[in-house]
Formats: structure tokens, C-alpha cells, sequence
């Protein structure tokens, strides 16, 4: 700090000792052209003087700005600054003339970064507030759309009308998993206060989404397999939220296998040293290499989805935000033409030991 100090008055010092030097240069000339003696000690008593009270001076003014300038110095540390560094500055004696001014400039700045920002997060808590509402009034057509096909394809004994029902059942399937992902992307925000850790059997957890989705196991001629290779298949974390990352994944698989082939997806819940990994594996297209490193990307789409046509390139990014919220990791292998591997790897015994 003062180097600092120093290098900003530079110019100021160069310039005294060069007054100083002129000094002593006209008081050795006048001397001389008097034809007086030069009293050298004289001289140097001069330049001691000068170089004195300059030293003087400027540890007096240092030590007056110190501390204003040792909190401009730590704030400048501090990655996580405050919008309330202003008012921290003005509980403060101010220095210098110029250092109230800046302290005044940044006070300003900030209520008006604040205002903007108040502004900001009321306009995002009410277009949150109105996407839930949304989705939770969709979600009752939604499910009156679902009964009325079931009733249909009772009622109907002809096979174009049952085809006709499943094709609607499909595309509600799709609306709902689509709402269902829009309400999860909005609730991400506040996760901190929507979770609770607790334990989970993962076995019994992927038993039940598979049950969830037995449509569309059987529409897709896919069949589900879970293999469990260890006693332990407890974790510990937030059951609804995993619900949704499993539940994603599986979507996936059903969605890229291919359709009508009698292929398997195979859930393996196994042990790797103390860690817990659970994987859903399909055997569908599988991704091109160059896309993998991007599919947790937001809206990413890739060459899979772009033959998609209900692919948002959100689903893995949404479990990936989850999963690392929760303290687990997912990743993906995958090979074109062989299939996919999603893995969820649970490596602590509670949320918070990460």
C-alpha cells in the first residue's frame, strides 16, 4: 500500500527535489558570483532539511489517509463486495476533498444499482408467481384430457379409435412432462428452502417412476430392467427432486431407444468404493461424440434433437442444476448406434457433506 502511495505522488516528489536542487544551484551561483567562500556543509545542511520536512510530510498525510485507503484496498480483495461498501466508507473521516467526493459518487451508484435491482427480482418473482399459477392450471385439463382417453378406449371397441385415443394420450404425456419441467425450472431458484434430506432406497424410488411410466413402456414396445448389485442402496438426500432428475432420465431413454424394438433399459444400482451409482442405460441411437461435452448446456439440442420435435434441450440441463445442488454428480457415456449411460454418482452420506 505504500508503494502505492508513493508512486502516485511521483510527480510531486521528482518535482520538490528538482526545486530543492534549483535552490541550492542559485544560492551556490549568487555565492560565487560574489566571490564568497561556498560553504558545502551549508548545502548539504539544505538538502538534509529539504529531504527532511518532505519525509515529514508525506508520513503525516499517509498516516491521515491510511485507513481510508487500507478499506479501499481490502474492498478491492473482497470478490463478494457489499452494496453497502458506501455507507462503510462514510462512517469513515474523510481524508481529502477528492475522497469524499468518490465516497459520495459510490453511495449514489449503489442505491441506484439497488433500486434497478429491487426492481428486477420484483419483475422475475412475478413472472415466476405467474408460471406456476399457469402450470397449475393446466395441469386440470391436462388430467381431464387423460380421463376422457381412458374412458374413450373403454367405450370404443374399434382399433382406429383406440389408435386415435393413444396418439391424443402421447401428446398429453408430452404437454404434461413439458409443464412439469417448466414448474421445476422455476422452483430452481429457490431450492435452498424447498428441499428436505432424508433417507432414500433408490431401488424403490426407480421402481416406482418406472411403474409412473408402464404407458409408455408398453406403447414404445420397451421393456424395463433394474438390477440391484449392492445391499446398500440408501442415500441420503431430497426424494422429490431426485424423483425428477430419475424421472428425466428416463424419459430420455424412452424417448431415444428405438421405438417398437423390444430393446431394454436397464437401471443398475451398484457400489464404487464408498459411492453409490445409479445408472439408466437404453440401448437407442446413442449421441454423436462432439455433442456429449454440451448436453447439460441450457436449450442445447444437439443432432438428436433436432429430430425431435418435443426435444427443449432442458431436461438434462435441469438434472444436472439438481443434481449438483443436491450434492451429486451426473455425467453421460455414450456410443452412436449402441446407446446411452446416464450415471448418477451419490458420493456423500447427507447433503452437506460435499
Amino acid at each position: 500500500m505504500i508503494r502505492h502511495y508513493l508512486a502516485d505522488r511521483l510527480v510531486f516528489i521528482l518535482i520538490y527535489f528538482i526545486n530543492t536542487a534549483v535552490t541550492v544551484l542559485v544560492a551556490f551561483l549568487a555565492l560565487m558570483l560574489a566571490g564568497l567562500a561556498q560553504p558545502w556543509n551549508i548545502f548539504a545542511y539544505m538538502v538534509t532539511l529539504a529531504v527532511f520536512f518532505l519525509l515529514t510530510g508525506l508520513a503525516i498525510d499517509y498516516i491521515r489517509k491510511r485507513p481510508y485507503l487500507k478499506k479501499l484496498a481490502s474492498m478491492g480483495e473482497d470478490q463478494s463486495l457489499a452494496l453497502d461498501t458506501a455507507l462503510e466508507l462514510e462512517a469513515m473521516p474523510m481524508p481529502t476533498h477528492e475522497a469524499a467526493m468518490f465516497t459520495d459518487m459510490l453511495r449514489r451508484s449503489q442505491a441506484r444499482y439497488r433500486e434497478d435491482l429491487d426492481h428486477y427480482k420484483a419483475l422475475q418473482n412475478r413472472h415466476q408467481t405467474f408460471v406456476n399459477q399457469w402450470v397449475h392450471h393446466m395441469k386440470t385439463p391436462v388430467s381431464v384430457v387423460s380421463l376422457l382417453t381412458q374412458q374413450g378406449k373403454q367405450q370404443h371397441d374399434d382399433q382406429d379409435a383406440k389408435v386415435l385415443f393413444d396418439d391424443i394420450s402421447d401428446e398429453n404425456d408430452r404437454f404434461r412432462h413439458g409443464l412439469e419441467l417448466m414448474l421445476h425450472l422455476a422452483r430452481l431458484d429457490h431450492f435452498a428452502i424447498d428441499f428436505v434430506a432424508n433417507q432414500v432406497d433408490v431401488v424403490q424410488l426407480m421402481r416406482d417412476i418406472v411403474n409412473e411410466e408402464k404407458r409408455q413402456f408398453i406403447r414404445r414396445k420397451i421393456y424395463p430392467e433394474i438390477r440391484v448389485e449392492t445391499d446398500d442402496a440408501i442415500v441420503y438426500s431430497d426424494e422429490k427432486w431426485l424423483r425428477v432428475i430419475f424421472h428425466q432420465l428416463l424419459l430420455n431413454a424412452l424417448r431415444y431407444s428405438h421405438q417398437g424394438s423390444g430393446d431394454y433399459i436397464t437401471i443398475v444400482v451398484h457400489k464404487q468404493g464408498d459411492a453409490t451409482l445409479v445408472e439408466v442405460r437404453d440401448q437407442g441411437i446413442g449421441i454423436p461424440a462432439h455433442d456429449v461435452p454440451n448436453i447439460f448446456s441450457p436449450f442445447f439440442t444437439g443432432d438428436n434433437g433436432r429430430q425431435k420435435k418435443e426435444s427443449t434441450g432442458m431436461g438434462l440441463y435441469l438434472s444436472r442444476m439438481i443434481a449438483s445442488h443436491l450434492g451429486h454428480s451426473l455425467y453421460a457415456e455414450s456410443r452412436v448406434d449402441k446407446g446411452t449411460t446416464m450415471t448418477v454418482r451419490f458420493t456423500s452420506r447427507t447433503l452437506h457433506e460435499r
